[in-house]
């Protein structure tokens, strides 16, 4: 198992393209996924994370629309990911716009995947960050367990 923690800074080259920080590369393997993530950020998802969620989708009937055009909304914001021979890939511009990444970005670990979303907008919500509500969340979740 993995746990994706930590943040790092980085900048898009002049061709859009990026590397996932070294910390990362062991825990992500091969053949990871990146998607359209809520809150206007982009998602790397290791294979195996990706693997579970499109299981948990179990066996959803050809006759259910609502949950079948969710399910292809979702596949569709799916980008299969290859790396150069330097191990940098490529934002492509779908990715870029809908992120609103222009060449600064942060990377951030979220236990079971990575987030990647523009530096300034990541400033932003740092500054209003309350680590009291952050840890009322979280204990709210662990009760749940």
């Amino acid at each position: 198992m993995y746990s994706f923690n930590g943040r790092f800074s980085a900048r898009l080259d002049e061709k859009n393209r990026m590397r996932i920080p070294a910390k990362f590369k062991d825990d992500l393997g091969k053949g990871y996924k990146l998607a359209l993530g809520p809150n206007e950020c982009i998602y790397v998802l290791p294979f195996s994370e990706y693997k579970k969620v499109i299981d948990s989708f179990g066996e959803v009937s050809i006759f259910d629309v609502e949950a079948q055009n969710a399910i292809a909304e979702f596949t569709s914001t799916i980008f299969d990911v290859t790396e150069d021979g330097q191990g940098r890939i490529l934002l492509c511009s779908e990715l870029r716009e809908y992120a609103g990444i222009d060449k600064d970005i942060v990377i951030t670990g979220a236990a079971t995947h990575l987030r990647i979303e523009p530096a300034e907008r990541y400033a932003g919500q740092s500054m209003q960050r309350n680590v009291s509500s952050l840890y009322a969340k979280l204990n709210s979740l662990n009760k749940q367990a």
